[in-house]
């Protein structure tokens, strides 16, 4: 099964840990997706953005883990399953409960790490980064 990550399961360390044996298996864009940073990563739909992703293959094993660590059964985050063009399917993960940032330092590392890890553009990253920035100013 393909795993499209596009938060800190990027990091190959962070994934590893979570996944011992997940293979990192590429990276594509996800169209008509955009990424935004708030205490973690999420996905939304729109039109005009798209989303790099890194994609792992993983087991029915590593699907239970993430499962777990994306908080399914709480209702923090649930699986989508995606259609990706030229891989097929990939499960993925969107937010259902939000949680209000910042990010953390250590949560933003692994992201920018994990962009690195997979030689992802790290556009979409800082935009997300910025736009969370931008909007918690206006509150203040």
């Amino acid at each position: 099964m393909l795993y499209a990550a596009y938060g800190s399961n990027l990091d190959h360390a962070r994934m590893l840990g979570r996944c011992p044996g997940a293979a990192p298996a590429g990276s594509a864009w996800l169209p008509g997706w955009r990424l935004a940073v708030n205490r973690f990563a999420t996905i939304g739909r729109d039109d005009a953005a798209s989303v790099p992703i890194g994609l792992w293959r993983i087991t029915a094993a590593h699907r239970r883990a993430l499962d777990i660590a994306e908080g399914v059964a709480l209702g923090i985050y649930r699986p989508v399953m995606l259609d990706l063009e030229g891989h097929g399917a990939a499960l993925t993960y969107v937010e259902q409960r939000f949680r209000a940032g910042p990010p953390s330092v250590e949560y933003v590392a692994h992201l920018r790490q994990g962009y690195a890890d997979f030689a992802l553009d790290p556009a979409a990253l800082e935009a997300a980064l910025a736009r969370w920035s931008i909007a918690s100013r206006r509150v203040m």
